[in-house]
């Protein structure tokens, strides 16, 4: 029977909790740390019914007896707890990103360079058949050396950056580290190399305005004219079978936020390659789009996941060769590929295959992305010194 304990009992981790369980290996979930038992409790379905609840993550990592542990905090505490397990090993799910300032990062180095333990970090999209494919086809040399990847990411729900809590830059450092971590994380797993240099610029054309930080939408008087208000949302936009009229909804045109709404980043990585990336979170319904093209001298690979499809072009004959996806899954089947690794870590001791370093280094690519559109400049991607 596994042990598995919960630093921070957020809707992604435990979602992810629960979904051990489909592979049908014994496991329970014996420990959790977070300040809400109470309100978690109330609404536990007994899941949590072998559980104890710690105050602090060192208490719990201290006295509870485990097998693995999960890491689901909001973002600004992913490198504060992973440093807590870092003193006494144990293999570790941690959500992304795995650091937002240049300070965790480098803490976050440090801790790990030896870490004798398997570290799943959450990047389902590299363990996607959709990438897992695409890798299959360029270690075949099917396209050639890939010169030029252009990937892009327009997100059909990027409000919630703007009206939950991921609004509050302080907690999630904009969304370079939010969204761009995966899709980083993916291109490099795919090209084989790490991002030498890069140049970035950042936007906040639609979101963020002079309405009050603390405003939210049921107590605004713009209810019935403002496009995202939980009237528009039911009326306009068919979300819903009623307008939620008790709805938490913060306004998303008010004061301080700082997060942007549409970005675009170069970069160049150590072997040549260059990447276009572009991200867009007002896009909405079918403008969806995930994915990416790369070009090679023999041919050409385009693939999304919306459209749940990868193309190759071949550049010496009039060929279009496709592979279509069919059905639903969480992150397009890759959360399943993280947690069979997760239980193979806690269980066998098996290597991840989204491994701490590549949390690191896509968080650090993200961090450097965000000061370059700060200052404006070309960025080398390398670790700041202590």
């Amino acid at each position: 029977m596994l042990k598995v304990g919960i630093i921070g009992y957020g809707g992604r981790v435990s979602s992810m909790a629960k979904g051990i369980g489909q592979f049908g290996v014994p496991y329970r979930v014996v420990a959790v740390c977070d300040p809400r038992e109470k309100e978690i409790l109330a609404k536990d379905d007994g899941f949590l019914s072998d559980a104890r609840f710690f105050e602090d993550a060192e208490t719990m990592l201290a006295e509870a007896e485990l097998d693995g542990v999960m890491i689901g905090t909001r973002c600004y505490m992913h490198t504060p707890m992973a440093l807590l397990v870092a003193k006494d090993p144990l293999p570790l799910f941690l959500e992304k990103p795995v650091a937002i300032s240049f300070e965790q990062v480098a803490a976050l180095d440090r801790a790990y360079a030896d870490y004798p333990e398997p570290v799943v970090v959450s990047f389902p999209l590299r363990l996607t058949r959709h990438v897992q494919t695409v890798k299959e086809m360029i270690e075949a040399d099917v396209i050639g050396t890939v010169e030029q990847v252009v990937a892009t990411n327009d997100v059909p729900y990027g409000d919630v950056y703007f009206y939950d809590w991921y609004r509050n830059w302080d907690e999630v450092g904009g969304l370079f580290l939010q969204k761009a971590t995966h899709d980083l994380d993916y291109v490099g797993y795919l090209l084989g190399e790490a991002p030498k240099q890069l140049c970035a610029m950042t936007a906040r054309g639609v979101y963020g305005g002079d309405k009050p930080h603390d405003l939210r939408c049921v107590d605004c008087e713009e209810w019935e004219t403002c496009p995202e208000s939980p009237f528009s949302l039911f009326y306009q936009r068919f979300r819903g079978d009623r307008v939620d009229t008790n709805s938490e909804r913060m306004c998303l045109y008010s004061r301080d936020i700082r997060n942007e709404d549409l970005s675009n980043l170069i970069v160049e990585y150590e072997g040549g390659a260059q990447l276009s990336y572009t991200q867009n979170v007002f896009a909405r319904f079918s403008a969806a789009r995930r994915g990416a093209r790369l070009y090679g001298y023999k041919g050409t690979i385009d693939f999304d996941w919306y459209e749940n499809v990868i193309r190759l072009y071949r550049h010496q004959s009039p060929e279009v060769e496709t592979i279509t996806y069919t059905g639903e899954m969480p992150h397009f089947g890759g959360d399943r590929e993280l947690l069979w690794d997760f239980i193979r870590a806690m269980r066998d001791g098996t290597p991840s295959r989204s491994p701490i370093e590549a949390g690191i280094q896509s968080a650090l690519t993200c961090l450097w992305a965000r000061e370059s559109a700060e200052q404006r400049r070309y960025c080398d991607v390398v670790m700041p010194s202590a």
